[in-house]
């Protein structure tokens, strides 16, 4: 069984790793390191999974993960698409937990790091929505000479710290990878939910993706996520609702339809138990 380790690859003189990703789409499975990444969406949008959080990834959001924090960034199909148009382009930034205690992380100055980094055992994020100083820097990290990359580093960090728009986004933490085919199942039913959210799905299937029976995988799904396979399966589907009644003009009622909704006031409850928000409410936030 494949496990979903990713291996960054090191550079033997440098305390950290600085990654451009410009391609059609993003790296689509379920994965972990045991590197922090910190990453600059800078072009694309899709589903993004970190740890127990699924919601939308969009331009200009900075993020940091925590060592072993399971995470995805899957654009949306037209991203995968043949001859597809869309780019995908991030900027990223892999460091290892020991490299923080050994070099300069480990002054005094700044200590005031240390709240952000327990912090990204859960995932941060702030969110620009348009360029600002802590975004171009990012982008001009991997033009610059090693140490001006460090001072560039430290400086969205800084920044980060001291930013009130920062986002916890995952309940759980993770401390130390699990089981590889563990990480395996999850890939294996996060990719099947993604893929036919929008089609009846009954437990039975989901759990056949695990490879599990229905009774250990409901245990499995709620031991990892912390949730159950019908909260996230719905939190997935009214994440592409809210998608759908952002970028389109359809009726309300199809847009339900679309999602695997075949009953109105199921789709109604279950949006305003995850927004907060009646639908008719959200698209009249919109604008």
């Amino acid at each position: 069984m494949k496990p979903l380790l990713f291996r960054v690859p090191t550079v033997d003189d440098r305390s950290f790793r600085v990654q451009v990703d410009d391609g059609p789409h993003f790296y689509d499975r379920l994965h972990f390191h045991p590197e922090l990444q910190l990453t600059l969406i800078k072009e694309s949008v899709g589903t993004q999974v970190v740890g127990d959080r699924i919601d939308r990834f969009r331009p200009y959001d900075l993020l940091l993960l925590g060592a072993n924090l399971p995470h995805v960034f899957r654009n949306d199909p037209d991203y995968f698409m043949p001859d597809t148009p869309h780019r995908a382009l991030s900027y990223s930034v892999y460091l290892r937990p020991e490299h923080l205690k050994q070099t300069v992380f480990g002054m005094p100055e700044l200590d005031h790091l240390d709240p952000l980094f327990q912090e990204a055992r859960h995932g941060v994020r702030i969110r620009f929505n348009e360029a600002a100083f802590l975004t171009t820097r990012m982008e001009q990290l991997h033009k610059l000479r090693p140490f001006e990359q460090l001072m560039a580093l430290l400086t969205v960090l800084d920044g980060m710290a001291s930013d009130p728009r920062r986002e916890i986004l995952s309940i759980t933490a993770y401390e130390q990878a699990r089981r590889p085919d563990d990480h395996q199942r999850l890939d294996n039913v996060f990719t099947y939910i993604l893929n036919h959210y929008a089609a009846p799905i009954t437990l039975e299937e989901v759990a056949a993706q695990a490879h599990l029976t229905p009774s250990a995988f409901c245990r499995f799904f709620r031991l990892h996520t912390r949730k159950t396979f019908s909260q996230l399966l719905n939190e997935v589907r009214i994440e592409h609702a809210c998608r759908l009644l952002q970028e389109s003009k359809l009726p309300i009622s199809q847009i339900a339809f679309s999602c695997g909704y075949t009953n109105l006031s199921n789709f109604n409850r279950q949006f305003k138990l995850i927004t907060h928000l009646t639908p008719g409410q959200y698209v009249k936030a919109l604008f």
